[in-house]
């Protein structure tokens, strides 16, 4: 399996192309202490300029955007990057390709500045535009009539044992979003604005239901979701 199969969608060709030929000065710190690195990850860091300087990048963007977005949301952020972290870790440890570590890692770096480096940090209002995480990206477009179209997608950030995909459609009250299509057989995506965030959550058509049957292997499209660009 390749990792550009793991990836969510919206990593680009471009990113998901082993190239670390300019992407940083050779004196480049990373943003912790190489001193205290603990993890196979982050001694391929510590070791690699460009590796270290992705790193400096992540930790740079991420700040700024903490800064940025409201505390509700910076703190799903702050979660949204520990799980990052471990996903990143994991990865080294057991990569797709074992005679490729770094060429993986350098991937999840990238992919990882990217996303950052997309967030809209201005304030949004509504529910209509591009939604992101770790794990997924979901699209919202606004009809004439007024109802709102959903196309979510999700996948396990490391071995994609996971994948979810669904389009559905609703109309929003308020701050708030309920879509479901035939697909989705009874169960409810409940979509709400919280701060500069989206929060989705998924209600199951009644007690005892298995997992959602937009998703396999226990997969899932909730949690919150991030404006990008």
């Amino acid at each position: 399996m390749m990792i550009k199969k793991i990836l969510p969608a919206a990593c680009a060709a471009a990113l998901c192309i082993f190239s670390l030929t300019a992407t940083a000065a050779p004196e480049a710190l990373p943003s912790f202490d190489c001193a205290k690195a603990r993890t196979g990850a982050e001694k391929a860091i510590c070791a690699n300029p460009q590796l270290a300087a992705l790193d400096a990048s992540i930790a740079k963007r991420y700040d700024e955007a903490r800064k940025s977005l409201d505390s509700i949301t910076a703190e799903a952020l702050l979660r949204d990057q520990r799980y990052f972290t471990k996903v990143r870790d994991d990865a080294f440890e057991k990569p797709f390709d074992k005679d490729k570590p770094i060429e993986e890692l350098a991937t999840r770096l990238k992919y990882r500045d990217a996303f950052l480096a997309s967030l809209d940090l201005a304030e949004r209002k509504g529910f209509t535009g591009r939604w992101r995480n770790l794990s997924g990206e979901i699209t919202l477009w606004k009809k004439p009539d007024g109802d709102i179209l959903y196309e979510g997608s999700a996948a396990e950030p490391h071995t994609g044992r996971w994948s979810c995909n669904v389009e559905a459609s609703g109309r929003a009250k308020d701050e708030r979003l309920r879509v479901k299509s035939v697909d989705t057989k009874g169960w409810v995506l409940n979509l709400q604005r919280q701060g500069d965030g989206l929060v989705v959550q998924e209600q199951p058509p009644g007690a005892g239901s298995s997992g959602p049957p937009y998703c396999d292997m226990n997969g899932t499209l909730g949690g919150t979701f991030f404006p990008i660009r």
